[in-house]
């Protein structure tokens, strides 16, 4: 007579429907993978197991009783897993089943198994844009063959993932170095498996959106952090980057907010907008030539945004337009700048008032250029180009009054213009023309002209003013070493080249 745990052992077997696993009374032969398989996906709850707790178990009681009749190899070892065995399942199967036979074959690869542990450089594989915006998530199993060095040489595909991720995992296993097999002490090639896991972590897609809600309603102290998570998992999102860059453009943290926008410029080629607050950003930073190749890409891609009188006023710098053009057509953008300032504020209107700035001083109004700067500078002191528009605007009026022979006017704002910006030499040539030209003043002509040799020591027409100033003093040996420096510098310089041939050919006089 059978006993109860028996009968009830024997009946358990029948209900789940792998009767092989025992007969009543008897155990059978030892445990085959595919019973273990079959067991493990079986149906629950049934008339015997309410759940896998119970159901691992009882095949934890098999294992132990029957054995298991195979060595439990990487590939068993995986099919057992995507069934549903647990660890703790596994690892009473490895105690019970033989231990893999490894057969050393002298000429092929040394089988090297799982190639984690032996990775010297590993290289992991990004996400692709398609994947994070799918939420692709799994595992991509390759076969690796290595050469004596530990180098990839070939990479077979076990398992994949859609949206580019098997190629992705490829990509960076190729790329990946290993600790070399062995043979008999020496370097041998080798094989063996490399498993990248690709997991999310965050919903991108519900992030952005996120994260673009909190910068609609200009909240993006808590929208910056939000555009950031979704960065850290893809760096490449064009639209995370765009957002962060307006939400630090609102907040004039215009350093931040440069990389942003030309990540954004740089990951969707199509968007103006980036490429307009690129330009601006630019110009906020004192940057205009760069600001102007942004607005000049902008516009390339919507030709529209040439209409609008914020865009014209902003793209002043146009390339090509020379000083005679800009002057003609300054009043095209003295009237754009005029028409967009009224319907701004803050410092986007600082930046168009000082367009206008630059405007008038190209049309010769220096005046209103001033009133213009001057209330920029009161608004927007942090604006970097200042003291260059400053510096421009009193040297221009200085060379106009010097050419008048007004030498007091040409003086004042030739020396308004050095204290704009004293490292600057070119004021500091003007200054010496006007001693050593307009008053004869020679020693103050050559103490300028030294200054702007020591901020510019390239700078011929310093060496020449200077040469002629030591000329007029009669200390020719000055003026020549001067005159030859200046022609060193260029070549073709003229008056250079007539002033140290005429102190060669016979020593000059002060009236001459």
């Amino acid at each position: 007579m059978l006993s109860f745990r028996k009968i009830a052992v024997s009946l358990a077997a029948i209900v789940v429907g792998f009767s092989v696993f025992v007969v009543p009374g008897i155990a059978q032969g030892k445990l085959t993978y595919p019973e273990l398989n079959t067991a493990l996906k079986t149906k629950l709850p049934n008339r015997v197991f309410s759940t896998k707790t119970e159901l691992f178990s009882w095949l934890i009681v098999q294992i132990e009783r029957r054995k298991v009749d195979k060595p439990l190899t990487a590939d068993r070892e995986d099919d057992l897993r995507q069934a549903g065995a647990t660890d703790e399942l596994i690892e009473t199967i490895k105690l019970n089943s033989p231990a893999a036979k490894t057969v050393e074959n002298p000429t092929g690869p040394v089988d090297l198994g799982n190639l984690m542990p032996l990775a010297v450089n590993l290289v992991k594989p990004e996400y692709t844009p398609e994947a994070l915006q799918a939420g692709t998530a799994g595992e991509v199993k390759l076969s690796l063959d290595l050469d004596e060095q530990g180098r990839v040489i070939s990479v077979s595909r076990l398992s994949i993932l859609p949206n580019g991720l098997t190629e992705r995992a490829i990509e960076a296993a190729r790329r990946s170095t290993f600790r070399p097999a062995t043979r008999n002490g020496k370097p041998a090639k080798g094989t063996g498996l490399l498993t990248f896991n690709f997991k999310i972590t965050l919903n991108v897609a519900a992030t952005l959106a996120a994260a673009d809600g909190l910068r609609s309603k200009a909240d993006c102290d808590r929208a910056i952090p939000e555009y950031a998570k979704v960065l850290n998992v893809d760096p490449k999102n064009a639209k995370a980057a765009y957002g962060r860059a307006n939400c630090y453009f609102t907040k004039g943290d215009y350093d931040n907010a440069l990389p942003d926008l030309e990540a954004a410029a740089a990951g969707d080629p199509t968007n103006a907008e980036a490429l307009l607050n690129l330009g601006i950003v630019r110009d906020f930073r004192g940057e205009h030539g760069e600001g102007a190749d942004a607005y000049a890409r902008a516009v390339k891609i919507n030709p529209g945004l040439d209409s609008q009188s914020t865009f014209t006023c902003l793209y002043l710098d146009r390339p090509g337009l020379t000083p005679e053009q800009a002057r003609s057509v300054a009043n095209k953008f003295i009237n754009a700048c005029s028409d967009a300032m009224k319907g701004q504020s803050g410092r986007l209107a600082g930046m168009l008032q000082y367009k206008r700035g630059i405007a008038y001083r190209l049309k010769g109004d220096y005046e209103k250029a001033l009133d213009d700067l001057e209330s920029v500078r009161r608004s927007n002191p942090w604006l970097r180009s200042l003291n260059t528009q400053f510096l421009v605007l009193y040297n221009n009026r200085g060379l106009e009054a010097f050419n008048k022979k007004e030498y007091k006017k040409a003086y004042d704002d030739i020396t308004l213009a050095i204290q704009s910006d004293p490292k600057n030499p070119t004021p500091y040539i003007n200054r010496c023309t006007i001693y050593l030209y307009g008053w004869k003043q020679y020693d103050e002509a050559i103490r300028d002209c030294s200054e702007a040799i020591r901020l510019e020591t390239k700078s011929s027409m310093a060496y020449n003013h200077r040469g002629y100033a030591y000329e007029l003093k009669n200390n020719l040996t000055d003026a020549a070493a001067d005159y030859q420096t200046a022609l060193r510098l260029d070549p073709k310089n003229e008056i250079a080249k007539a002033n140290l041939n005429r102190i060669r050919s016979k020593a000059p006089s002060i009236k001459g």
